[in-house]
């Protein structure tokens, strides 16, 4: 969360632009690149044919979990400032998760908008929540690298399930005991919890994916991938990391170490394959969560009396509007 002077919105707009269309050239390149060597790409289709079932119904549903689980997240998060319903959540952030993959990522533009006019949240509590959310997914990548660390190549997969499974009940605890002295403290490590269950999809999509081409990477490797995949998708610059994110989990594969050798082709068409699946459900799901925001949206302004372009104002101007569930001295 940053200031920008009043003359750099034409500018951030130009860098924004200028970045999603690096974004889809690197995108193209990727797609190419995979394709280049018609022999290879026989053998790739010949794998994805004889891929295990649980791999494909992890690469197709795992988008579909990541989307419940996000949304949680942030429902916890701006929880804390106002009245919000899950299923509202639901529907916003799945209409967010469509619309982020324009240029200038409308769709986060879009739900910190109809929180301030709709559930009455101030726009620098919606934006501090979307910066608690990001914050959290460092937190967690930090935890799963480190438990990653501790488990040995040999380690079958249902230990390895067991103990990257360990913080999700620890802080579901750790939220259970927060909530009986803080509401708003329990609902930040309730955050933390839903954004680790997102880390813990993001991994299994990531091994589904290269089980699908043949390939066995270890806990390590998966949570690195995951990782880069992660911080590809938050560049402000372009959606859903488009590009950035094929080329990074790319490189992150092929300089880890593992019990087998991936090559850039192989782990660039690992993604892809993940893309594929996103791109097969956001667009029904997005546009269907869309339709539902905007009628609740248009509901809600028609109620109130109020013009549905009426514009959000500007932080500065709003600290009568929100109502926060509990404010604490330490709370800015």
């Amino acid at each position: 969360m940053s200031d920008e002077l009043p003359s750099s919105p034409r500018r951030s707009s130009l860098v924004r632009r200028s970045g999603y269309v690096v974004g889809g050239i690197l995108l193209c390149a990727a797609a190419v690149y995979f394709v280049a060597n018609p022999s290879e790409l026989g053998s790739f289709f010949d794998q994805m044919l004889r891929a295990p079932v649980w791999a494909i119904v992890l690469v197709l549903l795992g988008p579909i979990l990541n989307w419940i689980f996000v949304s949680q997240c942030l429902w916890a998060l701006n929880r804390r400032h106002g009245e919000i319903a899950r299923l509202e959540m639901l529907a916003l952030v799945g209409s967010a998760w469509l619309l982020n993959h324009l240029p200038m990522r409308p769709g986060l533009v879009g739900r910190i908008g109809y929180h301030a006019k709709v559930n009455q949240i101030r726009v620098r509590d919606s934006v501090e929540a979307s910066v608690w959310s990001l914050v959290h997914a460092i937190i967690a990548n930090a935890i799963g690298l480190g438990l990653a660390l501790l488990i040995s190549p040999g380690v079958g997969i249902a230990q390895i399930a067991l103990i990257l499974s360990i913080p999700i009940y620890v802080l579901v605890i750790a939220a259970m005991l927060a909530e009986t002295k803080s509401d708003q403290l329990g609902l930040m490590i309730r955050g933390l919890m839903w954004r680790y269950a997102d880390l813990l999809v993001w991994m299994l999509r990531y091994a589904a994916a290269f089980a699908m081409l043949g390939v066995e990477i270890t806990p390590l490797q998966i949570v690195l991938v995951t990782a880069v995949s992660q911080a590809a998708q938050v560049i402000p610059i372009t959606g859903g990391g488009i590009g950035f994110r094929e080329w990074g989990v790319g490189l992150a594969a092929t300089m880890s170490k593992g019990t087998a050798v991936i090559d850039m082709r192989t782990a660039i068409g690992a993604d892809l394959i993940n893309r594929v699946a996103e791109t097969i459900i956001v667009v029904p799901l997005g546009l269907w969560c869309t339709t539902i925001v905007t009628r609740r949206f248009r509901a809600a302004m028609k109620e109130r009396g109020l013009p549905e372009d009426e514009p959000v104002r500007h932080p500065e101007q709003e600290d009568d509007a929100g109502h926060p569930r509990e404010q604490h001295p330490t709370d800015d």
